[in-house]
């Protein structure tokens, strides 16, 4: 039997996208159910915890020392050694089931696919500083123009751009705030479904 291999890609983004990153998978873990707290390698707490210590280290840096700097590589790579067996276990868990695609992508991961490219279409988000927040998203045939919605609390969404551009910022929002974003896309035939949520720390 053929094993599906997710794809976690921390170690090539930013430090403030890895936080990005991790958080989401935290949230999807947590909101999917197919992953209970008992059953987890490291628990939801303490990975939080290693979240927002990296996020306090992008922080610190921004003074510029060398010690809060080295701090913060170190908690870099703390993180994606934990979010690694945070990996495996989704594998393991996706695996043994009937659905192992789905189990995967549940969890906030996309599927590794020959050439390493990634199985899943999705929005990204990093942050630009001073409060701004950099969104990218695939174009996919026909899509013209895009619809971008924030949320500050995962729920109520609302309209904050329109853009024929697969890049765009939003600002400003409050340093520390999570917000969440979402978009659909305009094509000939009209709009076509709401993208998954994303959410990121803004700094």
């Amino acid at each position: 039997m053929t094993k599906i291999k997710a794809a976690l890609r921390l170690s090539s983004l930013t430090a403030e996208s890895k936080v990005t990153k991790a958080q989401g998978i935290i949230d999807a873990m947590q909101a999917s159910g197919n992953y209970p707290a008992s059953d987890m390698p490291i628990n939801y707490s303490r990975l939080q915890t290693l979240v927002d210590n990296l996020h306090n280290a992008i922080l610190a840096s921004n003074a510029g020392t060398s010690t809060s700097i080295s701090n913060m590589h170190e908690q870099e790579r703390i993180l994606i050694s934990a979010f690694n067996l945070i990996k495996a276990h989704v594998e393991f868990v996706a695996n043994n089931t009937v659905d192992p695609t789905s189990m995967i992508t549940s969890a906030g991961l996309q599927i590794a696919v020959s050439g390493g490219a990634s199985g899943v279409s999705e929005l990204t988000l990093e942050t630009a500083g001073n409060g701004g927040v950099v969104i990218k998203v695939p174009r996919g045939p026909d899509e013209k123009a895009f619809v971008f919605e924030v949320s500050t609390d995962g729920t109520s969404f609302t309209k904050v751009k329109s853009s024929s551009l697969t890049k765009v910022t939003i600002s400003p929002y409050t340093p520390g705030n999570t917000i969440y974003v979402r978009y659909y896309a305009i094509t000939k035939n009209g709009e076509t479904a709401v993208s998954q949520v994303k959410s990121i720390i803004v700094l």
